[in-house]
Formats: structure tokens, sequence, C-alpha cells
């Protein structure tokens, strides 16, 4: 059965979620798409939890990204950025970027510009203000310690899932200095970037913001530009593939 791609829109960022919780037969039929170096990656997991969620992950983006290109889906070449972020050989002009945390995966793509998702489950940390005296900025940790003791931790991973898709967007990862930027903490905050010591224009080039998410967990987006709205794909077209 052929499935059509999803339309991707100069001006879109598509943003698809998938739960990884799947059957064996399934999970079996994914593994089947990885790289060696990825199925390498997935036999080094000792916890057949782990493992499994990360073959439906790495397997659905590889089936996401083949509907775009047309190609097939095992065949996909995957380079990687000097901080790991990957992205396809084949100089399509298409980006794209993966998480996932417990039972959930956000893919993002976009044509033309850099995209960076993150997804969390919502912090079960037992000292949310020591990891964010060492992670936050100034400001963010001022938000932090003003919520109620109760509200902290979602205002926590709210704070996290926005750091982390920007900097998976920049494709540096935490090799810089995380509190060198700042992000608003704000529900529902469609433009959550207020500063960034390394780029003064950061605000002009660079659009980050809440996404919705399953109960219990936190989602933020980031990309290149300010001419852009993310899309929800339905997942159910995979299943199509």
């Amino acid at each position: 059965m052929t499935t059509s791609p999803p339309a991707l829109d100069k001006h879109q960022v598509h943003v698809w979620t998938i739960q990884l919780e799947s059957g064996k037969a399934e999970a079996a039929h994914l593994a089947a798409l990885l790289s060696a170096a990825e199925t390498s990656r997935a036999e080094r997991m000792r916890i057949p939890q782990v493992k499994q969620r990360f073959i439906i992950a790495r397997g659905s983006l590889r089936r996401i990204l083949a509907l775009y290109t047309g190609g097939n889906a095992a065949a996909l070449d995957f380079e990687y950025g000097q901080a790991g972020k990957p992205h396809l050989g084949n100089n399509s002009g298409l980006h794209f970027n993966l998480s996932y945390s417990h039972h959930v995966a956000k893919v993002a793509v976009a044509m033309h510009r850099e995209v960076g998702v993150d997804i969390q489950a919502i912090a079960q940390v037992s000292d949310e203000e020591s990891v964010a005296r060492l992670m936050f900025s100034p400001a963010e940790l001022s938000d932090l310690l003003s919520q109620p003791a109760h509200e902290r931790q979602l205002a926590f991973t709210q704070t996290w899932v926005r750091k982390e898709a920007y900097i998976k967007a920049l494709g540096t990862g935490f090799s810089r200095p995380a509190h060198q930027f700042c992000v608003s903490s704000t529900a529902a905050d469609t433009d959550a970037l207020r500063s960034d010591e390394n780029n003064r224009l950061a605000g002009a080039e660079w659009r980050l913001m809440q996404i919705e998410a399953p109960d219990g967990y936190c989602a933020a987006l980031a990309a290149a530009g300010r001419d852009w709205h993310p899309v929800t794909i339905e997942s159910d077209i995979l299943h199509a593939a």
C-alpha cells in the first residue's frame, strides 16, 4: 500500500507524536529498519524495555523520514554533527529532530530550517533547586523558586524541555553552558526564548514554544526563523506506510 507523504510547506514544522509501546511483531519490523550502528547501540542496552523503546523511536523516525523523501526507510543514511545531532546525508534540505521519554516520542520535521524538539516526563527530581543552580540562568532560577513548592516539578520540567529544544535546534547540545541563555517558564508560551548571551539577535533568529504533550509530560519546539508555525501530524499514517 502506497502512502502519500504529508505536504510540508516551508512555513511549517511538522510535529509527530509516537507511542513507544508496541507488540513484539511491530518492534521486530522496526528493528529491521535500523542501521548496523543503531542495531549495535540497541544491543548494548541491558534493560529490555529501554531497548524496545529505542528501537521503536528510531525505527519510527526512519519511517517518518521515508514518507517525506520517498526513499527506503532502511536505506536512509544519517550523518552526525559535532555534538551528535543527526541529519540526512543526501542534501535534501529536510531537517528533523527526535526526542523520547518513557512511553512517548516526538519527531519534528522542517524544510530548510534547523529544528529541535524535546519531551520529558514531568520530573520527579528530589532537589530541583540544586539542579537548577547548575543549569539554569539567574532569571530561570528566580522564576523556579517563585513557584509554590507543589508546582516546582512542573515548572522545572517546562523550563528544561525549552532549554533542550533550543540547544538541539542549535546543534550544540549541552557542550555550551546552559546558563548562558534564558527561556520563559510561562505555561503555554509560544515565544519562550528570552535571551542568549552568545547571540543578541537570537530572539529575531529563532522561535521557541511549548507544544502539546500527553498528561504527565512537557514538550517544546524550537526552529530557525520567525516565519513558521507547528502542524500536528497524526501518526496513524505510519501504519499505512
